[in-house]
């Protein structure tokens, strides 16, 4: 607990809005190392999508009227059909679009995010964020150290990166310091 104090007065934090996803992996999961990229299969089979509970959403809002008009359920399955058809037809770039975009507090040592359903403390999560929309994602496996309760039943969950690689940290330092810098302007009107 020592090192991971050091670590929080270590690096500057900022509360900003980020595309972010994130896995709770299983022990069998987190034995294996996360790849050297995510590519767009990857992302989509391992990271719970805000396009995939859309998708869900709007199945059972189909079936709900099919119940009442068979004609009106085949116009909107076909419709979805054909928005996705063309989200696949627009590329690997863009699932960066796809993913929620949230308030986190973020550092180069790690951050913290609310969620609807806890997650156990030590639980090891890889995060998807997106930093910058130019650049390939950061994947990056992480620790939870802290679990907060909340009265209206969420939480928030702080997780520290683990073997974070060089290049991952400098992209994580200057993300901060381009916010800070922005936030500064903000706040002289500039």
């Amino acid at each position: 607990m020592k090192e991971s104090t050091v670590q929080q007065r270590a690096y500057y934090r900022v509360d900003t809005l980020l595309p972010f996803s994130y896995h709770v992996l299983t022990d069998e999961e987190a034995i294996h190392p996360l790849p050297a990229t995510a590519d767009a299969a990857f992302i989509e089979r391992y990271f719970p999508s805000a396009l995939s509970e859309i998708e869900t959403r709007v199945q059972a809002t189909i079936e709900t009227i099919r119940e009442k008009s068979s004609l009106m359920a085949e116009a909107l399955t076909a419709l979805n059909e054909k928005l996705n058809f063309i989200l696949q037809g627009l590329g690997e770039n863009a699932i960066k679009h796809t993913l929620p975009t949230v308030p986190v507090n973020i550092s180069a040592g790690g951050l913290s995010f609310s969620v609807n359903n806890a997650i156990a403390n030590n639980s090891t999560i890889d995060i998807l964020l997106i930093l910058d929309m130019q650049a390939e994602p950061l994947l990056v496996r992480s620790q939870v150290v802290k679990v907060i309760a909340h009265p209206d039943a969420t939480f928030t969950v702080a997780v520290e990166f683990i073997n974070l690689t060089e290049e991952m940290r400098r992209q994580l330092v200057c993300f901060i310091q381009t916010k800070e810098l922005e936030l500064v302007r903000h706040k002289q009107g500039v």
